[in-house]
């Protein structure tokens, strides 16, 4: 009889089905749990990731606090640099720089030293693709050059280990552009003669292979016809597009545009100062020695009225050119806001020319020849 009961309970599975059930339905909670613990520890994550760009993007603060503008060959600034404050305890990059009706497609930048920033044995040329970083708290002198920047870069292949003409060597290019900006378009051209810059026309002597950045000498087997007794020199150029607009007039204001990696745009108009200048004449009596005197002219140069609407001036410079230009007295090196200058009798010297240019406190520079008018004694 008991060896029936006990045959009946291990053939009964009823029990077994219930334990198994209430193990899957423990461990389907557990996944559910864990899933659901998941879901919210990832909603947390991206939630503290947007809290955090958005208080990066609130508390993102770019200032310019000067200009340096570079004087061109005629009424339009050749180029300016901008320093540019971070006032956040954060890095910022700098995506876009716009100035009046233009974008900077690309620009340079200066290291500590003054010297512009390097990458890879080139300039740094900085872009959307490539941006400029502006240290927390510090900051960065950036280069807006209104015409193209070019690069030029050479290096010199030695053929010392071409031992045979007749098959290709290759060579592995340390300069090639690619090696600083990868996959920009360049220029290039192949000589063995440096003073009378004789190329080694491709194709049928050479190639450039430009994702390996190597170059292939042709042998005679191949087609080629140089020879390794002399070494060659590969020059590059390349052509980076600066500006989209037109260069500003020297005398125009300048509204300039910082747009960052977190799409913020911080902007600063810069007023030139106005010049105004008048010329005194003036007469003074030298103490002769037997007691007579003798009236001697003499410009005093007053620049006081010279205004800045929104700052102040900080510098005066002169420049004065006599016999109509032919001759210089002071080539803007002639400072102060009224000054004396020698070498002038204005009863004798004709034609005499005089131009002022002033500096304000942003760095903004004008010139009275290109707002007025020099001034011109005849």
């Amino acid at each position: 009889m008991v060896g029936n009961d006990l045959a009946s309970f291990l053939k009964d599975t009823r029990g077994v089905s219930v334990m198994f059930a209430t193990l899957l339905l423990i461990l389907i909670t557990i996944i559910a749990a864990s899933g659901v613990a998941f879901m919210v520890s990832t909603m947390q994550k991206e939630t503290m990731d947007r809290e955090s760009h958005l208080a990066a993007v609130e508390n993102e603060e770019l200032r310019i606090v000067s200009i340096e503008p570079v004087h061109g060959n005629n009424d339009s600034w050749q180029a300016i640099d901008i320093t540019v404050l971070n006032l956040n305890t954060a890095d910022s990059r700098i995506s876009s720089i716009r100035l009046n009706d233009g974008y900077f497609l690309h620009f340079k930048a200066y290291d500590n030293s003054g010297a512009f920033d390097e990458y890879n044995d080139y300039p740094a040329v900085y872009s959307a693709g490539h941006r400029v970083l502006i240290p927390a708290t510090r900051s960065k002198t950036i280069h807006l050059n209104f015409s193209d920047i070019v690069i030029e870069k050479s290096e010199t292949i030695s053929t010392f280990s071409w031992t045979n003409n007749s098959t290709d060597f290759t060579f592995r290019l340390k300069m090639h552009p690619w090696k600083a900006y990868n996959g920009v378009d360049f220029d290039y051209i192949l000589v063995n003669d440096t003073a009378n810059m004789t190329e080694c026309l491709q194709p049928g002597n050479f190639t450039i292979d430009n994702e390996n950045q190597e170059l292939t000498f042709l042998g005679n087997n191949s087609g080629g016809n140089l020879t390794n007794t002399t070494d060659y020199t590969i020059f590059y150029r390349i052509d980076f597009l600066s500006y989209t607009g037109t260069a500003p007039l020297e005398k125009e204001p300048l509204m300039i545009d910082i747009i960052t990696s977190y799409i913020n745009i911080f902007k600063e108009l810069f007023t030139p100062p106005m010049p105004v200048a008048e010329v005194q004449f003036k007469v003074e009596y030298l103490q002769n020695g037997n007691g007579s005197q003798t009236p001697q002219s003499y410009l005093i140069l007053d620049a006081s009225d010279s205004k800045d609407p929104d700052g102040f001036i900080t510098s005066y410079k002169w420049a004065v050119w006599k016999d109509s230009g032919n001759f210089t007295l002071y080539d803007y090196n002639l400072s102060g806001m009224v000054v004396r200058p020698v070498g002038i009798d204005p009863y004798f010297d004709e034609n005499v020319i005089i131009d002022l240019e002033i500096t304000d406190d942003t760095g903004m520079t004008s010139r009275l020849s290109q707002v007025s008018g020099n001034m011109t004694i005849l």
